[in-house]
C-alpha cells in the first residue's frame, strides 16, 4: 500500500526536529566541506527529499511553499545543509517541465535520485547531433554535487534567432568534478566546478527555458498547480528560505543568551540595555518582513495559478525584486546580531560567528542581487521592456 503522504505542517515539524542534529554537525560540515552522509541519511529518512517528486516516483506533492518552509527549519540549525538542501528538492519541482522520458531516466531506476544543478547559462555550449545534442563546459557553484545522483546545468544552444538559454539533464558520473571550493561562507555546500566536453544529450534532456516564463509550461497541463508556476521569477524565493532561518536561528539563539550574559566590561546584564533591546527588536522585525515577503509571494502567484492566470510581468519582476529585498533584510538582521553578540562571537567555537559567514556568502547568489532585480523592476514598471530575457 502507497504511504499517504503526510501534511506541510507534519513536513515542517521533521525539519524542525532535525535542526538542533544539523547544528551539532555545522562544525564537522565546515571541516568536511560537504554536507555529511549521515545528514543527507537523516533527511531521507524523514521523508525530506520525498517532497515535490512526482507521487508514481514515491514522492508527495505538495504546494511551492513547503520547500521553503522546510529550508528555513533546516537553516535554524546548519544553513549549507539548508542551501543544499533546498537546491536539490527545488528539482523535484522543476523535472517534471522536462518530458516525462527524462523523469523516467532519473527516477525510473532509482526513484530516490538526488538532482543537484549549477545554472549559470553561459558557462554551457549546446551544439545539434543526430538524435539530440552535445554538450561542453565547465561550470561553478555546483551545490551538492558530492550528494547528486543527476545534475541540471544552464547552456546556450546556438541558432539563427540567436542563442537560445537551456536546462540540460545528465547523470553526475558522467561529469568532471574539480575542487574549487575553499571559502569563506557556506564552507559545507560544497558548490564545486563541474565539466564536460562533447558529452551526448538525447532531446528529451535538453529543455528551452523560455517555455517556463509565464507558468504553464506545455506538458504540465494534467499535474498539480505547483508544477505550473513560472519558473524564473520563483526561484529567489527558494533560496532565500535558508537566509531566513539563518537569520531566525541566530535571533532565537541571541535571544535565549542575553538573559543570562553579563557583560565583560561592567558586569551589567547585556539584556538589560535598552540599545540592545533595540536591535533585537529590529533583527526580529527584518527577519518577520523577509519571511511574510517570500510566503505572501509564492502564495499570490499559487493564487493566480489556480485561477488560470498567468503571472503578468511586472508581478514577475516585482517577485524577484521582494525576493532580493528579503535576502537583504536577512543579513542586516544577522548583522544586527554580531554586532550585540559581542567580541565572543568571533571565536570559532560560536555558531553566530558562522551565521554571520554563511548570510553574507549566501547573500551573494546571483538571483538575490537587489542591484540587479531592483533595477529590472524599475525598468519594467516605467514601461521599459526587460533587460532579463527570461523573465
Amino acid at each position: 500500500m502507497t504511504e499517504a503522504p503526510p501534511g506541510r505542517e507534519a513536513l515542517v515539524a521533521r525539519a524542525q526536529a532535525l535542526a538542533p542534529v544539523l547544528l551539532a554537525r555545522a562544525a564537522e560540515a565546515e571541516r568536511l566541506r560537504r554536507i555529511p552522509d549521515r545528514s543527507i541519511a537523516d533527511i531521507r529518512e524523514a521523508g525530506l527529499w520525498r517532497v515535490l517528486r512526482p507521487p508514481r516516483f514515491g514522492g508527495w506533492t505538495t504546494d511551492f511553499g513547503a520547500m521553503i518552509d522546510i529550508s528555513i527549519a533546516l537553516a535554524r540549525g546548519c544553513a549549507s545543509t539548508s542551501w543544499v538542501y533546498i537546491n536539490l528538492v527545488a528539482h523535484n519541482w522543476m523535472l517534471p517541465y522536462w518530458p516525462e522520458a527524462a523523469e523516467e531516466e532519473v527516477w525510473g531506476a532509482n526513484p530516490e535520485a538526488l538532482i543537484g544543478s549549477t545554472l549559470v547559462f553561459p558557462a554551457g555550449r549546446l551544439a545539434p547531433a543526430a538524435g539530440g545534442f552535445t554538450l561542453t563546459g565547465r561550470w561553478p557553484y555546483a551545490s551538492g554535487v558530492d550528494a547528486s545522483d543527476w545534475m541540471m546545468l544552464g547552456a546556450m544552444l546556438a541558432g539563427d534567432g540567436g542563442p537560445a538559454p537551456c536546462l540540460v539533464v545528465l547523470p553526475a558520473a558522467e561529469l568532471h568534478v574539480i575542487d574549487t571550493w575553499h571559502v569563506a561562507g557556506l564552507c559545507a555546500a560544497g558548490s564545486k566546478d563541474v565539466a564536460c566536453a562533447d558529452l551526448f544529450l538525447p532531446a528529451h534532456r535538453v529543455l528551452d527555458v523560455r517555455l517556463c516564463q509565464e507558468g504553464f509550461t506545455p506538458g504540465t497541463e494534467t499535474l498539480a498547480d505547483a508544477y505550473k508556476l513560472p519558473l524564473l521569477p520563483l526561484v529567489p524565493h527558494l533560496v532565500a528560505g535558508p537566509m531566513i532561518g539563518t537569520a531566525r536561528g541566530a535571533v532565537e539563539a541571541l535571544t535565549e543568551a542575553l538573559g543570562a550574559r553579563v557583560s565583560t566590561y561592567d558586569r551589567a546584564t547585556v539584556g538589560g540595555h535598552a540599545t540592545v533591546q533595540l536591535k533585537l527588536a529590529e533583527a526580529a522585525t527584518l527577519v518577520d518582513l523577509a519571511d511574510l515577503l517570500v510566503r505572501e509571494n509564492w502564495r499570490e502567484a499559487q493564487r493566480m495559478i489556480a485561477e488560470g492566470r498567468c503571472p503578468p510581468l511586472l508581478d514577475r519582476a516585482r517577485w524577484r525584486r521582494d525576493a532580493a529585498y528579503a535576502a537583504g533584510a536577512c543579513v542586516r538582521a544577522v548583522d544586527l546580531v554580531h554586532a550585540i553578540a559581542g567580541a565572543r562571537a568571533n571565536y570559532l567555537v560560536s555558531d553566530q560567528q558562522r551565521r554571520h559567514r554563511d548570510i553574507h556568502a549566501a547573500a551573494h547568489q546571483i538571483h538575490l542581487s537587489w542591484d540587479i532585480n531592483a533595477v529590472e523592476f524599475g525598468r519594467i514598471a516605467v514601461g521599459l521592456p526587460p533587460a532579463n530575457a527570461l523573465l
